[in-house]
């Protein structure tokens, strides 16, 4: 059962919490806030899931939409884990021994392994190439969040990003591909100015 919550991170404040995600919900409760109000809201931070943004959309036509990065990010590790878990489960057992308790260390930011989670990776880079591939693609995406400033070199990155990963036939990421193309234009406004929903999730 999910609730949503409304959140003014510039205000560190939690506006109100409402008792379901539904479309009709948010659009009732932006309804009711005065035009002064609605007009004040210039950007708009959203996990992906659509009711929001047609909410947003119909209620706030001049805000900027933002996909929080972090779901975007929660989306291709799903796909590097259902990888992972395809490659394990078809894997000689010999490989099953090398890749067992590999999912963290293939999400997690590489950046943040310590010294034997370091060690493993390689490992499972030795006897996987295709997760190999996966993660070093992800951790490619994941860099773009942490190093692009600019809205339209972040555009190029993305789609020089995608092409490849269509060049290496990475069938376990076409789910993000989908993905991709649906919020693109919500992804690439996070880079106008880093906005997330960091606060509401906290």
């Amino acid at each position: 059962n999910f609730a949503l919550v409304i959140s003014a991170p510039e205000a560190g404040c939690v506006w109100d919490v409402l008792p379901n995600r539904e479309r009709e919900t948010l659009e009732k409760w932006l309804a009711g806030l005065s035009p002064e109000q609605r007009q004040a809201i210039q950007v708009v931070n959203v996990d992906m899931w659509e009711p929001y943004t047609l909410a947003v959309q119909a209620k706030l036509p001049h805000a900027t939409i933002v996909a929080d990065r972090f779901h975007v990010m929660k989306n291709l590790n799903h796909c590097l884990t259902q990888a992972r878990r395809e490659i394990q489960n078809n894997a000689p057992a010999e490989v099953k021994a090398q890749l067992k308790g590999s999912r963290w260390i293939l999400v997690k930011n590489q950046k943040d392994l310590n010294e034997k989670e370091r060690t493993k990776l390689q490992i499972i880079y030795q006897v996987s190439p295709e997760l190999k591939t996966c993660h070093e693609l992800k951790e490619l995406f994941r860099l773009l969040f942490e190093t692009l400033t600019d809205r339209e070199a972040a555009k190029q990155a993305i789609q020089t990003w995608i092409r490849q990963v269509e060049a290496l036939e990475v069938k376990a990421f076409k789910p993000f591909l989908v993905t991709l193309n649906n919020w693109f234009e919500q992804i690439l406004n996070y880079f106008i100015e880093h906005w997330t929903n960091a606060f509401a999730e906290g």
